[in-house]
């Protein structure tokens, strides 16, 4: 474990109000941790005066200001930051965790699917699980495990797309399709909005994109017309200065293009005449699913009626087209709904599942 190493997890500690922050609890860390076998005193405090410099290159101000920014309490016996918003090393402190969570928490209205919920537990759970955490209780392994966001395919276009439809920009983008035999095409127009979809196998990040018309004066945006584009077959992408003028109407929303979706495909771009259904499913008596759905609902036009409240029957009603994303989730709980309307939709239902049923039963054959 080299000098660098041993001073961040110094500095990790400290933040930590729980954990006492002197010699021998630092020793007795590092040795369980990391199989620090010899660790003198002497090597303590040269890692403390050495943390003590690198907070105070950090916050030059603020040490002119407060004087030394990690300070021994000897009442405590313990070092401390002066504040706890600080750290000698890029990180994030309790209260700055706690910061982000409440801003986005308070700003959930800019997050869709549920995501700003999602981002606030993950940073509460950070802040609880280092202010729970005492020096004679650390276990060698995480007590919260967190879902590793990482890096989408794709995503090196991200930033450059949300500025482009945060400014309206029209682009020019290569484009390829899935097919080994897709060819790349030549694509001008405008990005409205980045759409993230992670059910099922169209995985993945999809930008919303408005082909503007060739060779033509003014355009008029409208939803019928849009196309989505997967982030990771986008080969480049670079602006573009066209003398087309764009005329947005006075609701335009890129965001209604999903608003009878279940998930990302619209059937209805190939067919506009297509209307999406009333759909009524019966939720089998005395099963979990119900209250799950209340919690967690699949779509904004989900309505749940209870019909007996002994049995706790329920009637799922939504308006959604009738496609291959709705048949694939009825089919996971097949065991725990029926649908009762379209009829076409439970015909589609029946047969694959006649045909599951054949293909399991040629295997007793």
């Amino acid at each position: 474990m080299n000098t660098s190493e041993k001073l961040k997890a110094i500095n990790n500690l400290l933040l930590q109000k729980a954990f006492f922050v002197n010699y021998e609890n630092v020793s007795e860390h590092l040795s369980e941790m990391y199989d620090l076998e010899k660790y003198s005193k002497r090597a303590f405090y040269r890692d403390i005066n050495g943390l003590k410099v690198a907070i105070g290159l950090r916050y030059p101000t603020l040490e002119d200001e407060l004087g030394p920014l990690l300070k021994f309490n000897k009442y405590k016996n313990r070092y401390t930051y002066v504040r706890d918003d600080i750290s000698a090393y890029p990180s994030l402190s309790e209260k700055e965790l706690n910061q982000i969570a409440s801003i986005i928490e308070f700003n959930r209205h800019l997050f869709a699917g549920g995501t700003g919920e999602g981002l606030v537990n993950k940073l509460r759970a950070i802040s609880l699980e280092n202010n729970l955490t005492n020096h004679n209780e650390i276990i060698p392994w995480p007590s919260i495990q967190l879902i590793k966001d990482g890096k989408r395919a794709g995503s090196e276009n991200l930033e450059k797309l949300i500025e482009y439809i945060s400014s309206k920009k029209t682009i020019q983008l290569n484009h390829k399709g899935l097919s080994e035999t897709s060819q790349s095409k030549n694509l001008i127009g405008l990005p409205l909005m980045i759409k993230e979809y992670n059910n099922g196998w169209f995985t993945g990040w999809y930008l919303l994109f408005y082909e503007i018309p060739a060779s033509s004066q003014t355009a008029r945006p409208n939803i019928n017309d849009f196309r989505l584009l997967a982030l990771d077959r986008i080969e480049s992408i670079k602006p573009f200065k066209t003398s087309t003028k764009i005329l947005y109407g006075k609701n335009f929303d890129p965001s209604k293009y999903f608003t009878n979706c279940f998930g990302i495909i619209r059937n209805n771009l190939s067919n506009p005449d297509l209307k999406p259904e009333r759909i009524s499913i019966k939720l089998e008596a005395n099963n979990w699913i119900k209250s799950y759905l209340e919690k967690y609902p699949i779509h904004i036009t989900q309505s749940i009626q209870t019909l007996d409240e002994n049995t706790n029957e329920s009637i799922l009603e939504l308006d959604l087209e009738v496609n291959q994303e709705l048949e694939g989730f009825l089919l996971r709980h097949t065991d725990q709904l029926t649908v009762l309307h379209p009829e076409i939709l439970r015909k589609n239902l029946i047969l694959k599942m006649e045909k599951a049923i054949s293909n399991y039963a040629a295997l007793n054959t």
